[in-house]
């Protein structure tokens, strides 16, 4: 049971190298994946376990855009099927520098401004339940076209703080995972540009 839980593991990350590895001619494919299932099966062999393999190796994309990039400096002939992989990598690369990063960084912003204009609405809406001046008086904290005073505001809006808290972290992490996967692409396609030199 554990050999064909290896296996169905091992076969999902080899599948999504393949489906990654798409422009890449077919011999050298054939190559990095049936070298890439040696690796796997000795180190399976050396005692550690396919979640831990697979960890170390990294997310299946990178590690096929690490044999793409490789790819595009060693091959110094021209075809459509070498241009195909340098577009594809650099559009990748291009897309997520334009309007991935910022985008995730503008919606983190938003989501921890969001936060503090919860807590604070909730705390107002508190203060309307019990306190009665005219300038809260005038406000409405609206929930699903209910609207809420005293604890009920309190408790909603600690809620939603909460929750934009938590996906502001999300964005926050998405952004900085993006930058450190450009940053390790361009610096594998570096080290390999210098190698060749």
């Amino acid at each position: 049971m554990g050999n064909k839980s290896n296996n169905i593991a091992l076969e999902k990350y080899l599948s999504q190298v393949d489906k990654h590895l798409k422009h890449m001619p077919v011999f050298e494919k054939t190559d990095i994946l049936s070298e890439l299932k040696s690796s796997f099966y000795e180190r399976m062999e050396q005692g550690q376990t396919e979640n831990d393999i697979i960890a170390e190796m990294g997310p299946a994309k990178d590690f096929a855009l690490s044999y793409l990039g490789k790819a595009i400096v060693e091959n110094k002939n021209f075809s459509f099927r070498h241009f195909m992989m340098a577009l594809g990598f650099y559009s990748f690369a291009s897309l997520a520098w334009v309007s991935l990063i910022p985008t995730l960084a503008i919606f983190s912003v938003s989501f921890f401004f969001s936060c503090g204009v919860s807590v604070l609405a909730g705390a107002m809406g508190l203060l309307k339940g019990f306190l009665h001046f005219p300038l809260i008086d005038k406000m409405q904290f609206v929930f699903f076209m209910y609207e809420l005073k005293g604890i009920p505001a309190l408790l909603v809006g600690l809620l939603l703080a909460v929750v934009f808290f938590f996906l502001g972290i999300l964005c926050w992490k998405g952004t900085v995972g993006m930058i450190r996967l450009l940053q390790s692409t361009k610096w594998k396609l570096d080290s390999d540009v210098r190698s060749e030199a």
